[in-house]
């Protein structure tokens, strides 16, 4: 279920705004056309069909549903037969209830029904508890969709991130190594010396063992997400975010804090499900203190008897007579009242007020703990947006001074030393802004959570 109290154009999905993080995925797309192209709506998706969590909590759903239905057909009239036969040798019961001597068969039968009148409104309750129990097991079914969907989009992110880092260290490659022809040339021409080849041949291996690290972190990160999603290795896929903007989400559009807070206490789940459990404890207190009321149970049935003496089989009348002589039909009022249960009740009442005051606490630490999790990930989101604008400044000034410190070594004016150190404050500026813009990314989905 999709929440949101944000109403504004300008605040996109998190889904498709991904433009500025991901300049090199459509690149990557190209590279690896043998690979199937997931986006993060489909990876969420395998994921919640494919997850034994969400199969689990979907059989306690199913199994609510029959608590519930057991529930109220507690409320119709049973139904039950009865046959028996017996044998007796030498001494039987006579048709008067008295025994003489003689040897005879017996056969009888009997159909009863008993219907609830009045059992101290326990039914009701018991049929209110199965249904809050049941909006419990849904609500935790959402929660647990829920956990699952950040769960995948975290290791979504990660992937693009380390993928993002690949592309970047494949750049510096290239541009190192054609910095290490360029001093080459300039070695057979005698404009610089022997040294400067050499460190440039560091700088180029640095470099390709940079993206020998890089890749392998992008497979360890496809890994983890192909681990939650259940995904079978034989599906070869990438992620893949379909561009459309170049568009950030902007947190200073989101509801205040408060706001964001007083909508998730009528909304997220976890909350939904201490309120159900807590609702559900008040109606098995009253369930339990229905027992201290009488119950009255309507009864009804008919009986049938045949005898056939052994002894003398002239005493013996037709089956068929006996049925029609022999059947008899009831209608009755049971009561039963409670006098003494050897404190059974009053303990079961106990319990259940102690069960009461649990889950009255269980909301509480609910409620704080969801409180504590917006306020981390508010907060969170904006500091992140704040990394994340002062980590393109870093690179853009970064960039600058590389570009003229490249602009100095090409021209012979500048060494390798003041060129590496230009090109690493390059290289970590730009990992910077990555993964700053990746971390504002995923903690703005997980505030979407929770409005």
């Amino acid at each position: 279920m999709k929440r949101r109290l944000i109403c504004s154009s300008a605040a996109v999905p998190v889904f498709t705004i991904l433009f500025s993080l991901l300049s090199s995925s459509s690149l990557a797309a190209q590279e690896q056309r043998g690979q199937e192209q997931w986006t993060l709506d489909r990876c969420i998706g395998y994921a919640l069909e494919h997850s034994n969590e969400v199969r689990q909590q979907q059989l306690q759903v199913e199994s609510g549903e029959i608590n519930i239905n057991t529930a109220r057909m507690s409320r119709l009239p049973d139904l039950s037969a009865s046959l028996g036969g017996n044998i007796y040798f030498g001494r039987g019961p006579s048709r008067d209830g008295t025994y003489i001597d003689n040897s005879q068969i017996s056969g009888s039968f009997g159909v009863s029904t008993s219907i609830p009148v009045f059992q101290g409104l326990r039914i009701k309750h018991e049929i209110d508890r199965s249904k809050l129990d049941f909006e419990a097991a849904t609500s935790q079914l959402e929660l647990v969709k829920e956990n699952i969907s950040l769960q995948i989009t975290s290791f979504f992110l990660q992937a693009l991130y380390t993928r993002e880092l690949v592309k970047i260290s494949e750049s510096q490659l290239e541009l190192s190594t054609s910095q290490l022809e360029l001093a080459r040339g300039r070695y057979e021409s005698g404009k610089s010396s022997h040294s400067d080849v050499i460190d440039n041949e560091s700088v180029v291996a640095s470099d390709q063992a940079s993206l020998t690290q890089s890749k392998n972190n992008y497979i360890l990160a496809l890994l983890d997400l192909r681990q939650a999603m259940n995904l079978p290795d034989s599906v070869a896929f990438e992620p893949y975010v379909e561009l459309e903007k170049d568009e950030l989400p902007e947190y200073r559009l989101l509801p205040s804090l408060e706001e964001v807070y007083e909508a998730s206490l009528l909304l997220h789940p976890s909350i939904k499900v201490a309120q159900l459990n807590l609702e559900s404890s008040h109606a098995a207190l009253k369930g339990a203190k229905s027992s201290y009321y009488p119950s009255l149970h309507f009864t009804a049935g008919y009986g049938n008897s045949a005898f056939s003496n052994l002894t003398d089989r002239s005493l013996n009348s037709s089956f068929w007579t006996q049925l029609s002589n022999n059947g008899n039909e009831y209608v009755g009022l049971s009561l039963s009242i409670p006098i003494f249960s050897r404190n059974a009740v009053r303990n079961n009442v106990k319990l259940s007020e102690l069960n009461v005051r649990n889950y009255e606490i269980a909301l509480n630490e609910s409620q704080k703990a969801l409180k504590k999790e917006i306020e981390q990930a508010y907060w969170g989101a904006m500091t992140a947006y704040d990394a994340m604008v002062a980590a393109k400044k870093a690179l853009d000034a970064a960039r600058l001074a590389f570009e003229n410190e490249l602009v100095k070594y090409q021209a012979g004016k500048s060494g390798v030393y003041d060129y590496s150190n230009a090109k690493a404050n390059l290289d970590k500026a730009e990992a910077t802004l990555s993964h700053s813009k990746y971390d504002y990314i995923l903690k703005y989905r997980i505030l979407e959570f929770y409005m």
